[in-house]
């Protein structure tokens, strides 16, 4: 079901309202006609694959969506559902939350990337540091480097990164390398820093590992990050 509570643009909202439905029509209208579309790895270009994809990835499984919550940076509108359907499920997270981040021009949806989410419990951060997992989930490095001041300065694992560009491509240097994915679990205000605790599993060593992210933002941006094993 699509939750009445969030404001969406009109296509995000039919997106829903048509997976939900059952209605392929519906869904392939929001798209303009060179659209692209990321999903499980894959892209997808333009009307003609997208109805394929779609007539198979999302009808053909009788796909479902609870949206549970939304937010919207500069770039792009992030929603987060709570998915079913008749996909296999086989080492997917259960239940399984997914973040479809939109861009649009005008009223059509120009990208769609969907991914596991890394804030299924919905907790309200800040909207920087809500950028900035949203940008991490996507990997996306220059919508990473818009989060951060010009100053910024990152301490992890004892090093030390600074500017924006260098914070941004260790970070996602490093998620990829150990294949991260970030379930966020709490966050708190504390001396002047915002605090968030979230779950870290992949491909290393101790994974899953709890850390805290130690966020200072100054004029909506990150100019301080500390990451540090939760509890140190």
């Amino acid at each position: 079901m699509t939750n009445n509570k969030f404001q969406l643009p009109k296509a995000v909202e039919t997106h829903f309202q048509a997976t939900n439905a059952g209605d392929p029509a519906a869904f392939l209208s929001i798209f303009e006609e060179n659209a692209v579309v990321m999903d499980a790895g894959k892209e997808y270009h333009g009307k003609p694959d997208i109805k394929e994809w779609s007539d198979h990835d999302y009808f053909g499984v009788h796909l479902r969506l609870e949206v549970i919550n939304a937010v919207q940076d500069a770039k792009e509108i992030v929603v987060t559902a709570k998915c079913d359907g008749e996909y296999n499920k086989a080492g997917l997270p259960d239940p399984l939350f997914l973040d479809f981040h939109f861009t649009m021009e005008g009223d059509k949806i120009t990208r769609l990337c969907n991914v596991l989410s890394s804030n299924s419990r919905a907790i309200p951060l800040p909207q920087p540091i809500a950028a900035y997992y949203h940008a991490s989930d996507i990997f996306d490095e220059n919508l990473l480097a818009g989060c951060f001041t010009e100053d910024a300065m990152l301490v992890d694992e004892g090093e030390t990164y600074h500017g924006p560009a260098a914070v941004s491509r260790h970070i996602l240097e490093a998620n990829r390398g150990a294949k991260v994915m970030t379930d966020v679990t709490s966050y708190a205000e504390k001396n002047g820093e915002t605090i968030v605790t979230a779950v870290i599993s992949g491909d290393f060593e101790g994974s899953p590992i709890p850390l805290d992210f130690c966020f200072t933002v100054h004029n909506e941006k990150i100019k301080n990050l500390n990451i540090t094993v939760s509890g140190e």
